[in-house]
């Protein structure tokens, strides 16, 4: 074979390989994929009466904002930082610093932003800054008093359970009525992971992260992977279950290591849900990447802010350019770098609406 030839057969060769590398990415990584399954009922709600829980005596005042900070990201960007490792697989225990001396929290300003109280519900949404500088952070509260569990729901982006479906926070919010949103577990980046949305099942393979479970009763736990097929959590009266992690929280007080990943637990902007009590619940978003506004928390800054919130578990989901909270059709924070779409969130219903 001559030269030129050999070259144009290589040339060839290198295209088709190229075009299959490309399909592949193109249709594990981008094109979304509805999954056929519309998943199992776990939980059937529609005969059970549902767990009551009683608001706080003193209510909220008005049910709107109260010191207006509406934010709305400059662009969406679906890349995600930090290559292999950056998800929640490949976790391992890493020991929290909860015993470092803590940075100064004397400048520490609280704004109220949000309020509602309509009789089934209360929620007070407030913006914390702590610290100066560039050491500043922060991050904003959703506090969350529910008279029923239903309340608390979980939405997939464009409406599926599937592969790379994916919307901003904003759009799923909108698409679903929701007054308060927040980011998820972002279930579709893995293969793997339990995923139990409003009492229906849609995935029952076990991965390596720590899983949250939100039962119908109100309580909240986590689980070791190792624990939960064992201990037959699945047969229980389950309303929502999260896989991202880790769990930051031991009967309220920071523990000792994280089941994570060296990635996760550096600095970035955060995402989690707490648990105070049944029908008492908190969202907490952290904003980062951003010098001088909010540099992010560590693993272990981010469950002391949940410790400081009165917590006694609280889980940390999908982080990064993920990390959003919307209220009433807008954002309330900054998301990273403009944000990110993302495949699921958490959220609350607007008054009259049917979910």
């Amino acid at each position: 074979m001559d030269r030129k030839k050999f070259i144009k057969v290589l040339c060839i060769d290198f295209l088709i390989a190229l075009v299959c590398v490309w399909g592949f990415l193109l249709y594990f990584y981008i094109l979304p994929r509805k999954d056929k399954d519309a998943g199992t009922v776990i939980l059937d709600t529609r005969e059970m009466e549902g767990e009551g829980f009683e608001l706080p005596q003193q209510g909220c005042e008005g049910t709107g904002p109260k010191n207006q900070e509406r934010r709305s990201p400059e662009q969406t960007n679906t890349k995600r930082r930090g290559g292999p490792g950056n998800g929640n697989s490949n976790t391992r225990s890493i020991a929290s610093d909860r015993d470092a001396e803590q940075p100064e929290t004397a400048e520490k300003e609280e704004t109220e932003l949000y309020t509602i109280s309509d009789g089934t519900m209360q929620v007070w949404v407030k913006k914390t800054r702590l610290g100066t500088g560039n050491n500043a952070i922060t991050y904003y509260t959703a506090d969350l008093y529910l008279t029923s569990i239903r309340q608390l729901r979980t939405a997939f982006a464009l409406g599926s359970y599937g592969k790379n479906m994916r919307e901003s926070t904003l759009e799923m919010a909108e698409d679903h009525q929701a007054l308060l949103a927040v980011s998820g577990d972002s279930y579709g980046n893995s293969e793997s992971g339990i995923v139990v949305r409003n009492g229906i099942l849609y995935r029952s393979e076990v991965g390596d992260a720590e899983i949250c479970v939100l039962f119908y009763d109100g309580t909240m736990a986590v689980y070791e992977p190792e624990e939960f097929n064992r201990l037959g959590i699945l047969e229980r009266d389950v309303w929502q279950v999260w896989n991202f992690g880790p769990s930051l929280l031991e009967d309220g007080e920071i523990k000792e290591a994280f089941r994570t990943t060296a990635y996760l637990n550096k600095e970035n902007p955060r995402c989690g849900i707490g648990y105070v009590a049944p029908g008492h619940y908190k969202f907490v978003v952290v904003d980062g990447r951003n010098a001088g506004y909010s540099k992010g928390a560590s693993m272990t800054e981010f469950a002391r802010i949940m410790k400081d919130e009165g917590c006694v578990l609280a889980y940390n989901l999908d982080g990064g350019k993920s990390s959003s909270m919307v209220w009433d059709g807008q954002y309330v924070n900054r998301p990273a770098g403009g944000g990110r779409d993302i495949s699921d969130i958490i959220y609350i219903g607007k008054a009259g609406s049917d979910e």
